[in-house]
């Protein structure tokens, strides 16, 4: 064969593996530019009119596209670090996907719907000085050629005059935080379409706090009822203030409830005065009172036999103190420490019988919270724990029952937002000589 046939050989492979070599198209990810409505933003430092809050470097969002959620990669803040605009680049997005809804910050988001979208609003947050916990002020955007996020929140503001506070939290008999489902109308305005399973009436700030400086919590915008402030101190006593008024929250607004002159620590006097259960001695008699309806309610010891539910007697509290003079043996418990966080719950006078549950479905009977000797098999659960909203529950993964007052029994609850057997917010009262 002639050289110049092997030439032409050659030439006609390349030109038959050029043919067949795929186009490479180079992907371009989604980039969103987005910004922040008026004087209330998503973001998670305040600026110095305490109002404008901006974004940060470290900030993520999530957007919606296909039924999918995807969390932006890189953020860039747009002119300079005060800046309320930012661009958020999604690494695993393609740029001519169709996105709905975006949300700020990215572990808030949920689902999505047509018109909806569903978020969480955390119930723990870190005490912030002068501001908001990173990521508790959520909010969503429509996606458009123009990004706005809108800030779902609206802002508990308070000070406190006490320099041992190691734990603040705000109860109300309303939804204040955890999954709720917002709906963005054709306005642009946001507004709280309904609660999902896990609403919770309160929200718990931990961290350090300092004497005369304001923190804020995010919350829902709602009328709260029974608007409930408790303040941890090193000791493990509690300072409870209440409020016979209601408070209108909106959305954006900033809501101060401190009183006059700021919180301040309670003198513990005689009798039965509030403690956080992680300071109660396994020994330490306690009363355990659950707020159910605007009542109070004391938990009966004595064995109640399978499968039916404790008595709940009710009793009078004031502040920090159940104001009762003598509260009877048969509603005292000793509170045993199993692990972190988890308690198991025996009458004063003896270990031979506790509370437990005696189902693990999650579809059973409600009536399933029984006194007596615990029967051997893993359906029956004595652990119990203490959450951030103040409810106790059985604590075995995602099967749990929270106790529940209904009718002057106690029962165990599937979720914490029931119409039919509403979960109870407790307290722990040791006895002070």
């Amino acid at each position: 064969m002639s050289v110049r046939r092997i030439y032409w050989c050659a030439a006609a492979l390349l030109v038959v593996a050029c043919a067949k070599a795929p186009v490479q198209e180079l992907f371009r990810p989604l980039v969103l530019t987005a910004s922040v409505e008026g004087d209330a933003v998503p973001k998670t430092t305040l600026g110095a009119d305490f109002k404008t809050v901006r974004w940060s470097a470290d900030d993520a969002i999530a957007v919606f596209s296909g039924g999918n959620k995807y969390t932006s990669s890189s953020t860039e803040i747009q002119g300079g670090p005060d800046s309320q605009t930012a661009k958020f680049t999604f690494g695993t997005l393609d740029a001519g996907a169709s996105v709905s809804y975006a949300v700020y910050p990215a572990s808030a988001a949920e689902s999505t719907g047509s018109t909806t979208v569903t978020v969480t609003v955390p119930t723990i947050q870190a005490a912030t000085a002068g501001s908001f916990a990173p990521g508790a002020a959520v909010a969503v955007s429509k996606v458009s050629a123009s990004t706005v996020f809108r800030n779902v929140c609206g802002f508990l503001a308070f000070t406190i005059k006490a320099s041992d506070v190691r734990d603040i939290r705000i109860y109300a008999n309303e939804p204040m935080t955890g999954t709720a489902e917002v709906n963005w109308k054709n306005d642009g305005n946001i507004t709280v379409n309904s609660f999902k399973t896990f609403a919770y009436t309160g929200v718990e700030l931990t961290g350090t706090f300092t004497s005369g400086v304001t923190y804020y919590a995010a919350v829902f915008p709602n009328t709260y009822h029974g608007l409930t402030f408790k303040l941890t101190h090193s000791d493990g006593f509690v300072s409870t203030y209440t409020s016979a008024n209601e408070l209108v929250v909106a959305r954006k607004s900033n809501q101060m409830i401190s009183p006059a002159g700021g919180f301040v620590l309670r003198s513990v006097t005689s009798g039965w005065f509030e403690k956080d259960p992680a300071f109660i001695g396994n020994d330490d008699p306690v009363i355990i009172v659950g707020k159910s309806g605007g009542n109070y309610m004391l938990i009966k010891n004595t064995d109640t036999g399978e499968y039916h539910a404790p008595d709940a007697a009710e009793t009078t509290v004031s502040g920090s103190q159940v104001t009762d003079d003598d509260v009877a043996e048969d509603y005292q418990w000793k509170r045993h420490y199993a692990s972190d966080g988890v308690y198991t719950l025996f009458p004063v006078n003896t270990t031979k019988r506790r509370m437990y549950c005696s189902t693990t479905s999650a579809s059973g009977n409600q009536n399933c919270m029984n006194v007596g000797a615990v029967p051997s098999g893993d359906v029956y659960r004595s652990l119990f724990s203490w959450d951030a909203a103040g409810h106790i529950f059985t604590a075995e993964g995602d099967k749990k029952r929270y106790l529940s007052c209904v009718n002057n029994a106690w029962y165990g609850e599937t979720y914490p937002n029931s119409g039919a057997f509403p979960a109870a917010v407790f307290s722990f009262y040791v006895h002070v000589p």
